[in-house]
C-alpha cells in the first residue's frame, strides 16, 4: 500500500487534532465509568469519534473510519439511553482506544493504517445489536468518502450544497438538503452568515448518523420541540421570527469568533531561539560584571534595563516551551484503571495541580519514572479490598497524584493511604539480601530504610508477577531523576500509607547554580541540588565503617573532598581552621562536599563539553561566567558513581 504524503498540509493538521481527541477520550473513557449516566459526558466521546472519522475518511484512512463508525455507532445508542455502559463494554472500550492509537502512530509514521482486530469489530456489533431486536439497523462499514445515498456519508456535491447554503448563497442545489437545525438570526438580520458551533455539529450528525435510518427514535430531550426550517429566513414565514428572535436574545452570535489566536511552531524553532536567549544571557552577566568595576550612573541604569529585559524575555521564552504536567498525568487514570481490575482491587485515582507547567523536555523525562512509581502504589500500596476492611479502612483505596510549582522547580509527590512501609523490616531485607551488615542496617535512620527501595535489585515483593516484584524498576527511577537534577523524599507509617516526593528544576535549558573554587578552577553546583552551606571545623570528624563524617544537627553525614576529585592544580595543604562545607542532595542521600571557596549563585546556561573533556565523569557541561571564565558544572550522581569509592 502506498505511503501516505508527509508534506500534506491536511495530514498534519488532522494529526495534531486527533492527537488531541485521543487524548482527551482517553480521561473521558476513564470518567464515563464513574459517571455512565453523564449526558454530557457521552456526547463528547461521541464527538471525539465523529470528528476522528471525518478526518480519516476524508484521507481515506479507511480502518480507522470503520472502528470509529462502530465506536460512534455505539455511543449513539448509549446517549439516547437505548444501551447502559458495563464493566465489560468499558473494557471493550478502552481496547478500542489502544486500537485507534496504534492506527494514530502508524499514521503518524506515514503508513495507512492496519485494520482492527475483527474480535473487537464483533464485540462493538453485539453491544450495537443488543440481547434483542436492534433499535437501529446495523449499517455496513463505510470506506472512505462514499458516493452514493444509501449510508450515512454525504457526497462531494452534497457537502459542497451544505455550506453554500450555510453562507447564505441560493444554489440549486441547496434544496436537495434539507437540514433540521434553525439559525439563531432574527428575519432583519438575513445578512449575517454566521452559525453557532453547536448547531453545525448538529447539523453534520444529522446529515451523517441519522440521513438513511427508516424511522426516527425519540430524540434526546433538548431537540424536542425543534422547528424544521430553512437555514435562511424567508419572509413568507413570518410565523418562525418569534422563536428566532428569542433565541437571539438568548445567545447572540458571536462576530470575532473565527479570529485565530495560536499559531504551531515546530519544536525545534523554540529550542534554537532558547539557545539565543541562553547566549543573551551570558551576555547579560558578562556587561553587568563590568558595569561593577566602572563607577558611573548612567552606565548602571543601562545595564539595569537591559538585565531587566533580558530577564522578561527569558522568562517569555520559556513559557513557550512550557507544557501542561497534565500531558503525563492523562495516562494515569487508565494505567490505575487496568492495574486495579487484574490485581482485583478496588483504586481512586485523584490528580491534582494538573495545568502546572514545565518544560516540555521535563514533560517527556518524567513520563517513565511516574509510571513506575504509580504502578507501585498500586500494587505494592494499596490492600486487596478484604485486608483494607479488616483493618477498618475504605474498601477502595485512594492514590493522589500532585504536581506544584515553588520557585524554580516542581514538586510532584505520590501518595496513598495503604499499608505503609516498616523500616525495620526493610533493614532486614537489606541485611538478608547482603547489602550491608546488621550494625550498618541498624544505624540507619527510617528516611534512609525507606530509600532502600531504589537501590538495584532489592524488592520487598514476595511473588514476582508480570507487574512487579523483579528488583527492577525502583532503581531506573533514581537513576531517571536523578539525570534531571532531582530529588527523591520518602515518607510512610505503617498503616496509614507512603508519600514520594519528587523535585525537579522547571527547565534544564537555563539553571541557578552555585558557584564555587577548586583550586584555580571554577565549579558550578546545580542550585536544586544544594541544601545549606556551613563553615566548619574540619578537624573534629568522625569515621564510620571507613567514611569520613561530619555531624549536622545529630545527624551524621558522608564527608568528600571535591578538589582531589576534580582540580588539576590539586596538592595536599594544611587543613584550615574553618573550611566551606556545602550540603548536596544526590538522589534520596544527603552528602557533604569541602569545597575551597564560595564565589556566589549564578544563572547559567549549559553547554557541552568539549572533545578534551567529553569523558570525564562528573561533569554535566560548561557554561562561561560573569567575567568571562569558563566554570564546569557539576552532574552529582555520576559524580559519586565514579568517585565515591576512592576514599578521598
Amino acid at each position: 500500500m502506498a505511503e501516505l504524503d508527509p508534506n500534506d498540509e491536511i495530514l498534519q493538521d488532522f494529526l495534531v487534532e486527533a492527537d488531541e481527541i485521543l487524548e482527551k477520550l482517553n480521561e473521558e473513557l476513564i470518567e464515563l465509568e464513574n459517571r455512565p449516566n453523564d449526558n454530557e459526558l457521552l456526547n463528547s466521546i461521541f464527538r471525539g469519534f465523529h470528528t476522528i472519522k471525518g478526518g480519516a475518511g476524508f484521507l481515506s484512512l479507511d480502518a480507522m473510519v470503520a472502528l470509529c463508525h462502530k465506536g460512534e455507532d455505539l455511543f449513539g445508542l448509549l446517549r439516547q439511553g437505548e444501551r447502559t455502559v458495563t464493566a465489560d463494554m468499558m473494557d471493550t472500550f478502552l481496547k478500542v482506544l489502544d486500537f485507534l492509537i496504534t492506527m494514530f502512530d502508524e499514521t503518524k509514521a506515514g503508513q495507512y493504517p492496519s485494520p482492527a482486530d475483527p474480535i473487537i469489530i464483533d464485540q462493538l456489533s453485539q453491544y450495537i445489536n443488543g440481547e434483542s431486536a436492534p433499535a437501529i439497523q446495523a449499517e455496513p462499514e463505510p470506506q472512505a468518502i462514499a458516493t452514493t445515498t444509501n449510508n450515512d456519508e454525504i457526497s462531494e456535491d452534497e457537502f459542497e450544497a451544505m455550506l453554500t447554503q450555510l453562507h447564505g448563497a441560493a444554489t440549486p442545489g441547496a434544496s436537495e438538503i434539507s437540514p433540521p437545525i434553525a439559525t439563531k438570526q432574527p428575519a432583519s438580520n438575513s445578512n449575517n452568515d454566521e452559525i453557532t458551533e453547536d448547531e453545525f455539529e448538529a447539523f453534520l450528525d444529522e446529515l451523517q448518523g441519522k440521513k438513511s435510518a427508516p424511522a426516527p427514535i425519540a430524540p434526546p430531550a433538548e431537540a424536542i420541540a425543534t422547528p424544521k426550517v430553512d437555514l435562511i429566513p424567508q419572509p413568507e414565514k413570518p410565523a418562525h421570527a418569534p422563536i428566532e428572535k428569542k433565541e437571539v436574545a438568548a445567545k447572540p452570535a458571536p462576530v470575532t469568533k473565527q479570529t485565530e489566536t495560536s499559531v504551531r511552531v515546530d519544536t525545534s524553532r523554540l529550542d534554537d531561539i532558547m539557545n539565543m536567549v541562553g547566549e543573551l544571557v551570558l551576555v547579560r552577566n558578562r556587561i553587568s560584571t563590568l558595569e561593577a568595576s566602572i563607577e558611573d550612573e548612567e552606565m548602571a541604569k543601562a545595564v539595569s534595563n537591559l538585565a531587566t529585559v533580558t530577564s522578561d524575555l527569558q522568562s517569555a521564552v520559556m513559557k513557550t516551551r512550557m507544557q501542561p504536567i497534565k500531558k503525563v498525568f492523562g495516562r494515569f487514570p487508565r494505567v490505575v484503571r487496568d492495574l486495579a481490575r487484574s490485581l482485583k482491587k478496588d483504586i481512586n485515582l485523584e490528580l491534582q495541580g494538573e495545568e502546572t507547567d514545565l518544560d516540555k523536555n521535563l514533560v517527556e523525562a518524567l513520563a517513565d519514572p511516574l509510571v513506575h512509581l504509580v504502578r507501585n502504589a498500586v500494587d505494592h500500596g494499596v490492600e486487596m479490598p478484604d485486608v483494607r476492611e479488616q483493618a477498618r479502612k475504605d474498601r477502595t483505596g485512594h492514590i493522589v497524584l500532585a504536581a506544584a510549582q515553588e520557585g524554580d522547580h516542581i514538586l510532584l509527590t505520590i501518595s496513598d493511604d495503604g499499608a505503609g512501609m516498616d523500616a525495620t523490616i526493610l533493614r532486614e531485607k537489606a541485611v538478608e539480601k547482603g547489602m550491608m551488615d546488621e550494625e550498618s542496617a541498624s544505624r540507619l535512620t527510617d528516611s534512609e530504610s525507606y530509600a532502600l527501595i531504589f537501590a538495584p535489585g532489592f524488592s520487598m515483593k514476595q511473588e514476582i508477577s508480570d507487574i512487579s516484584g523483579r528488583g527492577v524498576g525502583m532503581d531506573v527511577v533514581k537513576t531517571s531523576i536523578s539525570k534531571l537534577n532531582g530529588v527523591i523524599d520518602i515518607v510512610s507509617e505503617v498503616g496509614v500509607g507512603t508519600t514520594l516526593t519528587i523535585k525537579v528544576p522547571l527547565t534544564l535549558a537555563i539553571m541557578p547554580t552555585l558557584m564555587v573554587m577548586l583550586g584555580e578552577q571554577i565549579f558550578s553546583f546545580p542550585l536544586v541540588n544544594v541544601d545549606e552551606i556551613f563553615h566548619i571545623n574540619l578537624n573534629k570528624t568522625n569515621t564510620v565503617d571507613g567514611q569520613q563524617t561530619i555531624t549536622i544537627r545529630n545527624k551524621a553525614l558522608p564527608l568528600f573532598y571535591l578538589r582531589p576529585w576534580l582540580a588539576s592544580s590539586y596538592q595536599t595543604t594544611e587543613k584550615k581552621e574553618l573550611d566551606h562545607v556545602v550540603i548536596v542532595n544526590v538522589g534520596t542521600q544527603r552528602i557533604a562536599f569541602v569545597v575551597d571557596q564560595l564565589l556566589g549563585q549564578e544563572e547559567v546556561v549549559i553547554k557541552p563539553l568539549g572533545a578534551m573533556l567529553q569523558d570525564t565523569k562528573g561533569l554535566a557541561g560548561a557554561t562561561i561566567t560573569g567575567d568571562g571564565r569558563i566554570a564546569l558544572i557539576i552532574d552529582f550522581p555520576e559524580l559519586m558513581n565514579a568517585y565515591a569509592n576512592r576514599g578521598y
